[in-house]
């Protein structure tokens, strides 16, 4: 039952009675202080363990499962998230509102971290209490504090602080009541609060005081609680009041621990005088229980400006230029990597500007300028309408000006217009296909001129090559060397007689895959992309720049040698098979361990291999071996869910849903149902990657049939052989 036992993160080390430790405490990236999210990309405190699994059950639900109108979640408003902020991480604890000004939490999140040894934390940087983040991922409804991190009373041996917040959250999150009353065995209680930095949780099931309820001068629970937990209040359901503050653990008994309300108030001056401004709470029916309660495993988290973020920040970092950040921190200026953005944007992209004493007052920016100067035309076509509604294509529109102002003299500006019309502008509002070409012609406007002609035994044909109006080139590469675009070429188009290489007036060779009709161009892309028989980064291109041609027959591609290899276990069961040699390029299938492989090339750590189906794409080559490695064949049945016939999408009932990661943000793919049979292809902490095998989950009440995805190991039972 008591998960924090089993928890390989940071132990804090408390000086008090040995009777118990004190509530283990999860560190976070310094970096997304300020957010309602935290990352934990590189934990915090030099720890980077994995958190293990709670064995048994585990009764600590989110607070979305019950109304806004229910009386836990009424209770839950006055708890909050308190984030530390140290020299080595985030620490986050939790706190609740006591008066218009003051919050309470443990000694040993504020100022105590300071005394952690495995915190390595040398000073406190900035402490914030964050209200109103009840569903994870989502900040919408949030609000952040500053917390004054020198407490306005403190007292280490009953392990609590009392600190001043700047503002008054109690106008708009209201205040919990405290008690002073004895603990009974027995007694029932909740445990609101933010374990593991994440949303609001309530412990409620099988919460109460223990028998005996005191031990010393410590209040003992059967609450479950996690690390994030410390300075959660531990209420009483009768007087829906405050009885004890939660701040430790025994690793030796199935129970937790809290410091008395009753001590704490004896104690503090503050709280003894704010507890007289208080008028006396209306007594409120207790809630009825439901008797066939089910709990909730999916609840509707999607965060999809956190993916979009993700997502910018990924591809400015991979473009390293700075239109790149600048677009990424316009878009999300307070996401978790927005200060490293700004840190490059900095030192790399303007010089610091130092105010004046008295600056001029400026006439306030219009919200809806647009970021090129021509997106006001009222003429635009489909590609520039792209462009102007692009943050990342915008930007790349403006480097790629700034090129052509710069360009080489062999660069006219009818050339420069002969390529928007008829390469970039063939894209339609294809961004990906917009981004390619623009990236293209920004290599070539800082190009040097073209090099001598070749000589006459490389094959290669001069000309005029420039197609039609109504035609264009596939062109799926563009490489600096004659070699580059062949060993290109046998990489992805081996045995494919009708590949074609084109000398451009820059320098560069064009790898031409075939001539299409300018009309049926972004079809005839889309389906050759989709079949993995070109690369995704592939376009049409009407071949002005095309000055030569080469004889395929003067040199004929060799052979490449191949070898076998398998797929090797790994974390997600599974191996993504992608059209390119890097993550940027879609994956088009899975193949399982054990599956072998034909390698026939090779670009870094990728592989390009042959499947046994003999589809060819390109592989993770660390992720392969030699020899057939032995799979472990693993099955579950779904169990501990209501019957199909209780289906409910917007309680979760009747329904276990399979998703994109193993965390309740991932999207939801598809569902399994009480009964199912599933092939386990992966467990990581308490989540499994399944996909069905039989039952209601073939055909699926929502989602895709069929789709591999993660689901909560809580409700699978699971046999391997």
């Amino acid at each position: 039952m008591r998960f924090m036992a089993m928890m390989t993160v940071l132990s804090l080390t408390y000086s008090a009675p040995p009777l118990a430790a004190q509530q283990d405490l999860v560190g976070f990236d310094r970096a997304s202080f300020g957010n309602v999210v935290l990352s934990r990309k590189q934990a915090a405190g030099g720890s980077d363990v994995e958190l293990e699994l709670a064995v048994g059950s585990y009764n600590n639900e989110s607070i979305r499962n019950y109304s806004p109108a229910s009386v836990f979640s009424k209770m839950g408003h006055s708890v909050g998230r308190l984030d530390i902020l140290t020299d080595n991480g985030i620490f986050p604890c939790t706190a609740f509102i006591v008066d218009r000004k003051h919050i309470l939490t443990n000694y040993h999140c504020v100022p105590g971290i300071l005394d952690n040894e495995k915190a390595k934390a040398t000073r406190i940087d900035a402490v914030q209490f964050v209200a109103g983040y009840t569903q994870q991922g989502v900040t919408e409804g949030t609000k952040t504090y500053t917390v004054s991190p020198t407490p306005v009373e403190a007292h280490q041996d009953l392990d609590f602080a009392v600190l001043e917040v700047l503002g008054d959250p109690s106008a708009q999150y209201g205040t919990l009541k405290l008690a002073s009353n004895a603990p009974a065995p027995g007694d029932p209680y909740w445990v609101i609060g933010h374990p593991m930095g994440e949303a609001q949780r309530i412990s409620r099931e099988k919460c109460k005081a223990n028998s005996p309820a005191l031990s010393g001068e410590r209040l003992l629970h059967t609450c479950d609680t996690l690390p994030g937990n410390s300075g959660s209040p531990v209420i009483d359901a009768s007087l829906q009041m405050v009885v004890g503050l939660h701040h430790a653990g025994s690793k030796r008994d199935s129970v937790n621990f809290a410091i008395p309300m009753a001590a704490i108030l004896e104690r503090s001056n503050v709280l003894e005088a704010a507890l007289r401004d208080t008028p006396a709470p209306t007594p409120q029916p207790d809630p009825k229980p439901n008797p066939n309660p089910v709990p909730n495993p999916n609840p509707p988290v999607i965060d999809e400006e956190a993916a979009l973020c993700d997502a910018l920040y990924k591809e400015a970092k991979e473009y390293g230029q700075c239109f790149g950040y600048k677009a990424y921190v316009e878009t999300c200026g307070k996401h978790r990597f927005a200060p490293f953005a700004k840190a490059y944007i900095s030192e790399q992209c303007a010089p610091v500007v130092t105010p004046t004493p008295d600056p001029v007052p400026q006439p306030p920016v219009q919200a809806n300028t647009p970021r090129r100067s021509w997106c006001t035309s009222s003429r635009l076509n489909a590609t520039e309408q792209a462009i102007c509604g692009s943050d990342y294509l915008a930007g790349l529109d403006e480097e790629m000006e700034q090129a052509y102002a710069a360009r080489p003299s062999h660069i006219s500006a009818s050339s420069q217009g002969q390529w928007r019309t008829s390469t970039r502008d063939a894209c339609g509002a294809d961004s990906g296909c917009i981004a390619s070409a623009v990236i293209d012609r920004i290599a070539v406007l800082k190009s040097s001129p073209a090099p001598t002609p070749p000589q006459q035994n490389t094959g290669m044909v001069p000309g005029n090559y420039t197609l039609s109006s109504s035609q264009c080139y596939i062109v799926t590469a563009s490489r600096t060397s004659l070699s580059e675009a062949q060993a290109f070429a046998r990489q992805w188009f081996s045995g494919n007689s009708g590949i074609r290489y084109f000398q451009s007036s820059n320098g560069y060779y064009a790898v031409v895959y075939q001539t299409v009709s300018k009309s049926g161009s972004e079809w005839e892309l889309n389906r050759l992309k989709s079949a993995n028989l070109i690369p995704n980064d592939s376009y049409c291109s009407t071949g002005t720049r095309f000055i030569s041609k080469y004889r395929t027959s003067a040199a004929p591609a060799p052979t490449p040698s191949t070898r076998t290899l398998y797929v090797d276990n790994n974390n997600d069961g599974g191996l993504n098979v992608r059209s390119g040699p890097s993550t940027s390029y879609n994956y088009f299938t899975e193949i399982d361990p054990g599956t072998k492989l034909t390698v026939i090339g090779a670009s870094g750590k990728w592989s390009n291999v042959r499947l046994p189906d003999g589809r060819v794409g390109w592989v993770y080559t660390p992720l392969l071996t030699s020899s057939k490695p032995y799979v472990r064949q693993c099955q579950a049945r779904v169990t501990g869910l209501a019957s199909i016939s209780q289906y409910n999408s917007r309680t979760g009932a009747g329904f276990l849903a399979v998703r994109s990661k193993p965390s309740t943000s991932g999207s939801k793919l598809s569902e399994v149902y009480q009964g199912d049979t599933v092939r386990v292809i992966a467990q990581k902490n308490n989540w499994a990657r399944i996909e069905c095998v039989s039952g209601s989950c073939r055909s699926p009440i929502s989602g895709t049939a069929g789709a591999r995805g993660w689901a909560s190991k809580k409700y699978l039972s699971i046999w391997c052989q």
